[in-house]
């Protein structure tokens, strides 16, 4: 049996896994670029994604480790589907 489940403001976490860090920081990168292609500032998105804008940065950054749900509504606010939001290339 599957559930689906309603994703509430879920807490973000401090990345603490060094592993996790490149790609938390290429997964920042490309919501920069996407945002700053749009013409939207981190408080745009953050307005856009109900009242996340203290988060933009950190997640930008690398410094957070983001849920889905998160990517979602950032996916959501940039208007592009979640898979090209995750488009990008860990080496």
């Amino acid at each position: 049996m599957f559930y689906i489940l309603n994703c509430p403001h879920l807490p973000t976490l401090l990345v603490q896994n060094v592993k996790d860090k490149p790609f938390l920081k290429l997964l920042g990168l490309r919501i920069k670029q996407l945002r700053t292609q749009k013409g939207l500032t981190q408080l745009d998105l953050g307005v856009l994604m109900d009242n996340y804008a203290e988060q933009v940065g950190r997640i930008e950054r690398g410094q957070l480790n983001v849920s889905i749900c998160t990517l979602k509504k950032i996916s959501e606010a940039l208007e592009i589907p979640l898979p090209a939001l995750l488009d990008i290339q860990v080496k």
